[in-house]
């Protein structure tokens, strides 16, 4: 059997992380395995997002029907809003969903630069127009917290905007000087409820800031981190992706293979894109991770800056939100044996009784 040069590196870097995890001194895992108290059918979508408006109230995306679906956690639809246009309540791309503030939602489209906040019932509330490229990071009230990427550099920037007018009202253009990363940048950031800013970055880092304006910055790495190579569901989560980005066209599989098998060779990141980072109502912090992502999912928690457990949910996840009590997790489902798509579905969760490891 032939190895190529990337193989054997690959290969060598695996075996280096399984040795170092057995030094006496790395962190011990503590896993708890959760189990949902209900689940509801979700649509098929590109779509990855999903937010709680109350705890019994989650909304998503389908992204090929241009838009918002909200259930209760008893499978009762809320609401069904939206639809392709330009117009008030309409889409052209919707990508983020947000909690607002008293049961609302705010929906941003990327294509029209605009938010646009409802009830769950699909009542239209208001419309902002935001500046472009802006991302939303976690629920909003009067303020919106998240990033604006940078033109030609495609660098994120910490900002945050008035809901009503859109102006921005702070950035941090110069924040990626502050860590010393393994690829000298950082990636997209939260802040968390003391003030403080966590940001994900390169292959397994986190960066800690004790204050969005702060001069120094923690990074470390994210201790249960091991490279893992990719699985068969993430090779096709990747054509898929392949496809979309030529257009929806057929590309054919002698064009596709190449980079099919680049993608099989690299250990995948950490951190599950683009929504990894998420605070409950404790101010603990989450960490939605690559690991496995096939028949089981997993999510590490941090107390500050320290570990402290990894929570393991059924099936493959692609988003999450928490509130209060409640973790709603977008899974796919096991593809059938006949390779039928795999259904998307929210399983509903109670974490009240998640006790803490390290504290």
């Amino acid at each position: 059997m032939h190895l190529s040069k990337r193989s054997l590196e690959t290969i060598g870097i695996i075996l280096a992380a399984a040795a170092a995890g057995c030094i006496s001194d790395a962190p011990t895992e503590r896993l708890v395995s959760l189990t949902p108290v209900a689940s509801t059918d979700a649509p098929l979508s590109q779509n990855t997002h999903v937010a709680l408006v109350d705890e019994n109230t989650a909304c998503v995306i389908n992204s090929h029907e241009f838009l918002v679906q909200c259930d209760n956690r008893a499978g009762s639809r809320v609401g069904v809003f939206g639809g392709e246009g330009e117009g008030p309540g309409e889409f052209r791309r919707p990508a983020y969903i947000e909690r607002g503030p008293t049961g609302t939602l705010g929906v941003l489209d990327l294509a029209l630069s605009r938010l646009t906040i409802f009830e769950p019932n699909g009542i239209r509330l208001s419309e902002t127009q935001l500046p472009p490229v802006f991302f939303p990071m976690g629920p909003f009230g009067t303020s919106m917290m998240g990033y604006y990427i940078t033109v030609p550099e495609g660098i994120p920037v910490p900002s945050e905007l008035d809901v009503t007018s859109g102006e921005i009202l702070w950035e941090r253009p110069g924040v990626h000087g502050l860590a010393e990363t393994e690829c000298g940048r950082l990636g997209p950031g939260l802040q968390g409820p003391d003030g403080g800013y966590v940001f994900r970055a390169c292959q397994s880092e986190l960066v800690f800031l004790p204050g969005r304006d702060a001069d120094e910055a923690t990074v470390i790495r994210a201790p249960t981190y091991v490279p893992e190579l990719p699985n068969e569901r993430d090779v096709d989560e990747y054509r898929e992706s392949l496809a979309f980005m030529s257009g929806g066209m057929s590309m054919p599989a002698s064009a596709m293979e190449p980079y099919l098998d680049d993608f099989r060779e690299v250990p995948k990141m950490w951190f599950l894109v683009p929504s990894s980072l998420v605070y409950d109502g404790m101010g603990r912090l989450w960490v939605a991770t690559t690991r496995d992502r096939d028949a089981f999912s997993y999510l590490d928690i941090y107390i500050g800056m320290d570990y402290d457990l990894t929570v393991r949910i059924r099936d493959r996840l692609v988003g999450y939100d928490l509130m209060g009590s409640t973790l709603v997790a977008l899974v796919e489902r096991s593809p059938g044996p006949d390779g039928i798509v795999a259904k998307r579905s929210i399983d509903w969760y109670q974490i009240d009784g998640l006790a803490s490891g390290t504290r």
